[in-house]
């Protein structure tokens, strides 16, 4: 074999082994890394994208839409397509709406992906701006955004969301399962030119939008609510405020104000301490508004009766090593227990709280609600503080009987104030009235706990008339309404600061119901650090006022107070009617609830006459509250129940 022969040889070797090697390859990719390669191409060539459904509305009890969703686009690129990121960057950035920097959108473009998002949900106009650049490489996504039409009204009831369609805080997350639908999905390929484009989002995969829910919130009672906290907190220059208006009936929230608050529509522009719902989030020291549950106390166990003396000690008290001061230095002797409501009397009440002993006390603030969730449908709600009887000092049953050494949410007071409105009977406080889905049908209402006994009718009858008192006579004469009686109670609390209490930082509070006698509404207001003035009666009572007036009239509440008395026809229009000339005529009170003492001065007060019938307090009376009598007419009472 000649040389070149051997030479012709091994080349022929080295192309079929080469050829071997090829081949063999080509084998192990087509056959054996099939799956491999397939799989990491449609990596580089596809991405799958999440497609929000479309989220429900919240509305207020009047169908009023408070968060909806509404169309939208998101912009996405692929950095791989662009050439001149810097260029393209400055040109995404000439777009106002969007609302970002020429740094922050080369950032993004810096990526080394084949898919980025530029701005998700923005308005359709803006996207119209960015589609008017005409910039390959980049395109559109069809999305919803989440819209509040009526900015900051019940922001920190309803709350807000995050980009991606989950509720973040209030409604929007307790919620969140039946308003936000189910995802669907998307896929974006790119081509062989860069280019990129759209397949799925149909089918199965097409996103299911999410229910309706209706809210027990009365979008007009929400305004006038805050509108009053407003108005108060701004005056006193206070620190926060909440206002909440309750229905006593039901428990249905109509209102529910918290401030500081914020606008959901764009939540990321203010801190994160406005987003807090204070109403049922916070603790606080409710003060002399907790002295409402000592009263029911001792009037439930027969230990005092309205009309009772209690001797205040000429200012001051003392309980183991802590003395007890009257509020603003008043050096009160003896004094009825309703006048020791009235006039918010701290040493009347302590001497009451110490006759019940620790654990009456301890039974009835837990009887209240206090220490525990009301069960109301929103995150985030606090427990409260109540520590257990054994873990109380000396000085405890005084303290806690005058609202300090507890912690307590502003709907655990309102609550507690519509039990003794309700009669003795505690209603749970609600929010959420129903889900519908799109065709309008309920598909679920909250599950509530039955009304529970607290205090006897009695009892409530009792208190009711003592709560009248303080708007009549006493600490919340501000609270007073022309045309419906009120009963309320105030709260001046100091703030706890750490060895004992702050001597010029107050939440000034006032609870109350209108109208006293048949009750609708419970409102609380609270004004934390207000400057200038401490005091509930003078800071918190007139925004009561205010909300309890302007809610009672939107609300078509027919006015409770009757006239004193009927004019007198002049003759002349009589004989011209041939209808007999009325005598003057007063109103009979409503004595229901009062000890005989205090009914008979009250009847006589209005020039009346009363013949009663047993002992004990007044359970009910003919005629009934509102008639007209002539003066010196009569009243008939019936007595039962002596202490």
């Amino acid at each position: 074999m000649t040389l070149s022969q051997k030479r012709v040889i091994q080349i022929f070797a080295v192309l079929a082994a080469w050829a071997v090697i090829v081949i063999a390859r080509l084998i192990q990719v087509q056959f054996v890394l099939h799956d491999h390669y397939t799989n990491r191409a449609q990596r580089q060539q596809e991405r799958t994208l999440a497609l929000n459904p479309m989220r429900g509305s919240i509305l207020d009890s009047r169908g009023r839409v408070l968060a909806e969703s509404v169309a939208a686009e998101s912009v996405y690129a692929d950095p791989q397509a662009i050439a001149n990121r810097k260029s393209v960057a400055a040109r995404l950035a000439s777009v106002a709406g969007l609302r970002m920097s020429a740094r922050e959108v080369e950032a993004k473009l810096r990526s080394d992906a084949g898919f980025v998002w530029i701005a998700r949900q923005i308005p359709l106009a803006v996207a119209d701006e960015v589609r008017k650049l005409k910039i390959s490489g980049v395109d559109f996504i069809d999305e919803h955004a989440r819209a509040y039409p009526r900015g900051t009204l019940a922001a920190n009831v309803i709350g807000h969301v995050g980009v991606d369609g989950e509720g973040l805080a209030g409604v929007e997350h307790s919620f969140d399962s039946y308003v936000r639908g189910k995802a669907g999905k998307v896929t974006v390929l790119r081509d062989a030119r860069r280019g990129m484009y759209l397949v799925g989002g149909e089918g199965a995969n097409r996103p299911v939008d999410g229910n309706d829910v209706v809210l027990t919130i009365d979008g007009v009672v929400q305004f006038i609510a805050e509108r009053a906290l407003a108005n108060v907190v701004t005056r006193y220059r206070a620190v926060s405020g909440t206002a909440i208006v309750m229905d006593t009936r039901d428990g249905r929230i109509l209102a529910m104000a918290s401030l500081p608050t914020f606008d959901p529509n764009r939540f990321g522009d203010f801190p994160p301490a406005s987003w807090r719902n204070r109403a049922v989030q916070d603790n606080y020291e409710p003060g002399s508004t907790f002295k409402i549950v000592a009263a029911a106390a001792g009037i439930e166990e027969r230990i005092v009766t309205p009309s009772q003396m209690i001797h205040c000690g000429e200012g001051a008290i003392r309980i183991a090593n802590l003395e007890i001061n009257e509020h603003g230095g008043h050096r009160y002797g003896l004094l009825s227990f309703a006048e020791v409501l009235a006039k918010s009397s701290n040493v009347g009440t302590v001497k009451v709280a110490l006759a019940l002993g620790d654990r009456r006390l301890y039974d009835y603030v837990r009887r209240f609600g206090f220490g525990e969730r009301t069960g109301i449908e929103l995150p985030g709600e606090a427990n409260g503080i109540l520590r257990h009887i054994s873990r109380w000092s000396q000085v405890s049953v005084a303290s806690i009987s005058i609202g300090q050494e507890i912690g307590a949410t502003p709907l655990q007071v309102v609550r507690a104030m519509a039990t003794v409105a309700n009669g003795g009977m505690s209603v749970q406080p609600r929010i959420i009235e129903k889900v519908v889905d799109g065709e309008g049908r309920t598909i679920a209402t909250p599950k509530r706990a039955e009304p529970k006994r607290v205090i006897s009718e009695r009892t409530a009858a009792v208190l009711n008339e003592m709560l009248k008192g303080v708007v009549e006579h006493g600490t919340g004469m501000q609270a007073a309404l022309a045309e419906h009686v009120v009963a309320g109670k105030t709260g001046t609390s100091q703030k706890a600061v750490r060895g004992g209490y702050s001597a010029d930082r107050f939440i000034a509070s006032f609870a109350g119901y209108v109208p006293a006698d048949r009750p609708r509404l419970a409102i609380l207001v609270t004004v934390d650090e207000p400057k200038g003035e401490q005091y509930g009666g003078v800071i918190a009572a007139p925004a009561f006022r205010e909300i309890a007036e302007a809610s009672l009239r939107y609300l078509r509440v027919t006015p409770s107070i009757p006239q004193r008395s009927i004019t007198v026809a002049p003759p002349l229009l009589a004989a011209f009617s041939q209808r007999p000339v009325a005598a003057e005529r007063s109103a009979v009170p409503d004595l229901r609830g009062l000890d005989a003492r205090a009914a008979v001065a009250r009847a006589t007060a209005s020039g009346l006459t009363v013949e009663a019938v047993g002992s004990g307090v007044v359970t009910s009376q003919q005629p009934g509250a509102g008639e007209a009598l002539p003066a010196g007419g009569r009243i008939a009472i019936i007595l039962a129940g002596a202490m």
